[in-house]
């Protein structure tokens, strides 16, 4: 079964007061590529979740994000404390400042709290139960991004399904077609011969010879039973449980080079037409394996 390195997924929980959500992206790449965005208090869970990926997907680029929020009226991710030990150095300082110097007035809060580092802001800190949170919410939410991917991926073998038969039909139809070129070439270069011997037919050991050197140099025999064989191993493939991509991508370039070969053997318009529409069908096929996991 084929699967799309496309898809997206999302899942969210609730916990008391905290609200998660993860959201999941997934692009085409040769490889593998996660990139996280997780709020700071859960920025240990990086690597947990990337081996989580990993274990479901076998390539692409892929992004993870994860927001909290907080009924509360509070951000979820940061929350802000005074740092009540500087605040309480500072407003001595000032006092002892004040003393010293013989100056009048009361030191106000708003003197107090723009003060450096007085107000700190700090990553919420999450119980270490909500690991387990996460990690099960983060599964939810690649179980969903599997199944568009999954979807996609059976878009793409239908239409894989379709292109290969195109080939194939053009193929046999190439085929059929090269005994006639063959006696169609033979009844030309007789009338040319006779035309340019003043009406004398030419000798049927040498007519018969000049057909078989034409033969042999356009038969495709070979070309035909490999290119059978390498469709064949396309749909096969189309059962393997493993990620099968590159395997269709080294498949396909096999079998271009098997049609290359058949359009150079190919001195007949119909047949060169013929060429051009498996090119066609080969090109889509390339294309859309970009984007097979």
């Amino acid at each position: 079964m084929l699967i799309s390195m496309t898809g997206f997924g999302r899942a969210e929980c609730q916990d008391r007061d905290y609200s998660y959500k993860a959201e999941i992206r997934s692009v085409n790449n040769r490889f593998i590529d996660i990139t996280t965005r997780l709020p700071k208090a859960f920025a240990d869970m990086e690597l947990p979740l990337k081996k989580l990926i990993k274990s479901h997907c076998a390539r692409g680029s892929i992004n993870i994000t994860v927001t909290v929020s907080s009924s509360n009226d509070s951000s979820g991710e940061w929350e802000i404390k005074p740092n009540l030990a500087l605040a309480t150095q500072y407003v001595k300082a000032l006092q002892e400042i004040q003393t010293s110097l013989g100056l009048e007035g009361t030191i106000h809060l708003d003197s107090v709290v723009g003060l450096r580092d007085v107000m700190k802001v700090e990553p919420v800190a999450i119980d270490p139960a909500k690991e387990g949170l996460l990690l099960n919410m983060a599964e939810a939410a690649i179980a969903s991004l599997q199944k568009m991917r999954e979807e996609e991926g059976a878009h793409l073998q239908k239409d894989f399904a379709e292109r290969i038969d195109s080939i194939e039909k053009h193929a046999a139809q190439i085929e059929k077609r090269q005994p006639e070129v063959i006696q169609e070439y033979k009844a030309r270069l007789k009338e040319k011969i006779k035309l340019l011997n003043d009406g004398i037919d030419m000798d049927d050991s040498r007519l018969a010879q000049e057909t078989a050197i034409l033969a042999d140099r356009c038969d495709i025999t070979e070309e035909v039973t490999r290119l059978s064989s390498h469709l064949n191993q396309f749909r096969k493939l189309f059962d393997s449980a493993e990620p099968i991509g590159r395997k269709l991508e080294f498949i396909t370039q096999e079998i271009n080079r098997e049609v290359n070969t058949m359009g150079s053997k190919s001195n007949d318009t119909q047949m060169a037409n013929l060429v051009i529409e498996m090119k066609s069908s080969l090109e889509k096929i390339r294309e859309q394996l970009q984007n097979i996991e």
